[in-house]
């Protein structure tokens, strides 16, 4: 009950702000009697752009991984809600521009700022759908562009370079703001817009800055389990090679968050705590360790039962089971496989069945009134092995 109250409080916060503000602009912006009509419309294109800026500040406090919300909120219905919210505050900013120029001319200052900072949210838009998300990913051009990225090592350097492009695309529209006829002549909006910029600054820069002094750094640890530590490895022999070639054939890697939440759900890492380590094996993975994946305990990938619960509770939709089996192959190719896969391999490869053909199965199937089991192929199935 106190998570469900806690949850909505948040979103009351987050939905009530823009309105009070929005009141807090309607009192203070002077009614001109002349053109009622025109006057009501820039009005209205106003409270859009104040809920797009306030929205934005919002969103960027959610990517700064406060403790109220990350553990109130589970990761895929923040990154969810993060997305919808971001694409809705844009729509609203460009409904806002025409509606405000309707009444009025503005300084050339004030229409580049807000011009400026709309561009580069529309930029950090298209990265993120890029970079950021697996909901885009049947499209070439996404496989093409990551594949590029992460070639030349542009996978983390990217992420940071898109979430300081937001706190400066906050900060030219904080100031737009600052320039409108109503900041300029109320000190009550120079405040509600200074609250809300402060609050931001102070959660990006906590996020940024103050969180690698913490002696815990991972911005997820709340999502993992207690078996699952960070690893303290140290990679001495990479090959590259080999991560550039699978991040190639399975693109939907690339927006790993390392949030943990596979391994969690995983029932062999709960059974084997943590031996078998879903999110391990793609950071080792996308480091290209394959020394430690290929040569040391079968269980590090052979612990995976092909369940796809990890596929279906990723916050990212990253295709964590094909991968997995992409190290099982690689595993056989190197003839490290375990012992019992290859006895398995030698039963269907002289029976045609994982599990051969027996008397006392038959006699049950005919208790039961079941026909007889099908003899297979065996020519055709050493054919296909």
């Amino acid at each position: 009950m106190g998570k469900k109250l806690n949850q909505a409080f948040f979103l009351s916060i987050y939905f009530i702000s823009p309105m009070l503000v929005s009141v807090i602009y309607w009192l203070e912006e002077p009614l001109d009697s002349s053109n009622v009509i025109n006057n009501l419309i820039h009005r209205t294109g106003s409270i859009l752009g104040i809920f797009a800026f306030i929205w934005i500040c919002f969103n960027i406090i959610m990517m700064s991984k406060i403790k109220f919300v990350e553990k109130n909120f589970n990761l895929d219905g923040i990154i969810t809600f993060h997305t919808f919210m971001a694409a809705i505050a844009l729509i609203l900013a460009i409904i806002h521009y025409p509606l405000v120029r309707l009444e009025r001319t503005y300084s050339s200052l004030q229409v580049r700022s807000g011009s400026i900072g709309f561009q580069i949210l529309v930029i950090l838009m298209l990265l993120a759908i890029i970079f950021m998300s697996n909901r885009f990913l049947k499209y070439n051009i996404i496989k093409i562009l990551r594949f590029y990225a992460f070639r030349n090592k542009f996978r983390y350097n990217l992420n940071k370079i898109l979430h300081n492009l937001m706190m400066r695309s906050v900060l030219i529209v904080f100031m737009h703001t600052f320039l409108a006829f109503t900041s300029q002549v109320s000190i009550v909006m120079r405040i509600s817009y200074s609250f809300f910029f402060i609050i931001t600054s102070i959660s990006w820069f906590n996020h940024k800055l103050l969180r690698r002094f913490r002696s815990v750094s991972d911005p997820y640890i709340q999502y993992k389990a207690s078996w699952d530590t960070i690893t303290s490895k140290i990679i001495t022999e990479s090959d590259k090679d080999w991560a550039i070639r699978l991040i190639k054939q399975n693109p939907s890697l690339y927006p790993c968050l390392q949030c943990g939440i596979c391994t969690i759900n995983c029932p062999v890492s709960k059974v084997t705590e943590g031996k078998y380590n879903p999110r391990k094996n793609i950071l080792y993975t996308l480091s290209g360790n394959k020394k430690i994946l290929l040569n040391e305990d079968k269980i590090v990938i052979w612990g995976c039962t092909t369940c796809h619960n990890c596929d279906e509770l990723c916050p990212q939709n990253i295709e964590l089971t094909k991968t997995f089996s992409f190290l099982k192959n690689q595993s056989i190719t190197q003839k490290n496989g375990p012992s019992y896969i290859y006895e398995q391999f030698k039963t269907i490869f002289e029976n045609g069945k994982a599990i051969p053909l027996q008397l006392s199965i038959e006699r049950r199937r005919e208790e039961l009134g079941l026909p007889s089991q099908l003899t297979p192929d065996i020519n055709d199935i050493r054919t296909l092995l």
